[in-house]
């Protein structure tokens, strides 16, 4: 896909999608935290998410050629670490 529209269509695709992500994960939250409800069924918020995700996932593997997955598993799995000291965690 990425050969087809390019690198920069590419990552506005992305910005695009993290947007739509963003926006599910705050109304399912809404709805967990019955907050500010949402007509949304708690299950259409999460299938909303899921969609969502896999779409961010989609396009993420698309960018594989800027993006180093090796480089990608030593970040998370340093902020995995922050996290976990973060929380009182060892």
């Amino acid at each position: 896909m990425i050969d087809l529209i390019g690198k920069a269509a590419m990552l506005e695709m992305l910005a695009e999608e993290s947007a739509e992500l963003t926006h599910a994960a705050l109304k399912l939250a809404r709805k967990y935290r019955g907050e500010n409800p949402t007509p949304k069924s708690e299950m259409e918020c999460i299938d909303s998410l899921t969609e969502e995700t896999a779409d961010v996932l989609l396009i993420l593997d698309q960018l594989s050629s800027i993006i180093s997955d090796e480089r990608v598993r030593a970040i998370k799995a340093q902020k995995l670490v922050r996290w976990k000291i973060r929380m009182g965690g060892d």
